[in-house]
């Protein structure tokens, strides 16, 4: 039996969660990164400032060498994390008197596309280009709307104020996903150099959604007890 704890007033020692989040968040962006060194270093993409440059793509970097091997090892892990850290946000309203509707399912959902990319990254052929494609839309699609959920909730709870600024944080991810968009239909002679500099900064937002939640774990105590007792 779950039971929500207090880190305040509970007698027994009950399970901090802030970890949970912390390496939901961190664990994907350390490992985007270490591929893109390891596979610099490689000399199989260029050096520069992927967020701002867009030498290179995510899937580029990760997919041969070293790396192929390290965002493995580093992304399945990551997606067992996020299932977990969506289940607790669930637990983590309900001890703040908000009950979240169906949100917290696609958060859940979106670790299964981001491991379906991970296995079939690497591989060639039409069908693995297919599956990576639909891992990717997946992933940030239903992300985003479980990020959008939570943000919205956590503005009937106390913490209104980091409700509203997450919620801003997710216009503005919306805002750069747009106009990604929208500069692949009106100038894509163009496009295709700026295309992997939007991939790495949509990474970067999404992850920095998840450090915020960590944060208001870690600040608000967020701890749950595992007990058998009713």
């Amino acid at each position: 039996m779950l039971r929500y704890a207090d880190a305040m007033t509970m007698p027994s020692m009950p399970v901090r969660l802030s970890p949970l989040a912390w390496a939901t968040a961190l664990l994907p962006l350390a490992t985007m990164h270490v591929c893109y060194l390891l596979s610099a270093s490689e000399q199989l993409v260029p050096w520069c400032l992927p967020w701002f440059e867009g030498c290179t793509s995510i899937s580029r970097a990760s997919r041969s060498g070293t790396a192929y091997f390290v965002f493995k090892a580093g992304m399945l892990p990551a997606c067992v994390c996020m299932m977990l850290f969506w289940w607790a946000n669930r637990h983590w309203l309900r001890h703040m008197q908000v009950e979240p509707t169906t949100w917290w399912w696609l958060g859940m959902l979106a670790a299964l596309p981001l491991a379906l990319y991970t296995v079939v990254l690497g591989h060639a052929g039409e069908t693995p280009y297919m599956l990576r494609r639909i891992g990717v839309v997946g992933f940030f699609g239903l992300t985003f709307l479980a990020q959008l959920g939570l943000s919205a909730s956590l503005r009937h709870s106390a913490m209104s104020a980091a409700g509203r600024s997450l919620l801003r944080l997710c216009g503005f991810t919306l805002l750069v996903g747009i106009v990604s968009l929208i500069l692949g239909v009106i100038w894509p002679e163009h496009y295709d150099t700026m295309d992997d500099g939007f991939e790495w900064a949509l990474a970067v937002l999404i992850n920095l959604h998840t450090l915020w939640v960590a944060w208001l774990w870690q600040r608000s105590g967020f701890a749950v007890n595992f007990s058998s007792n009713p």
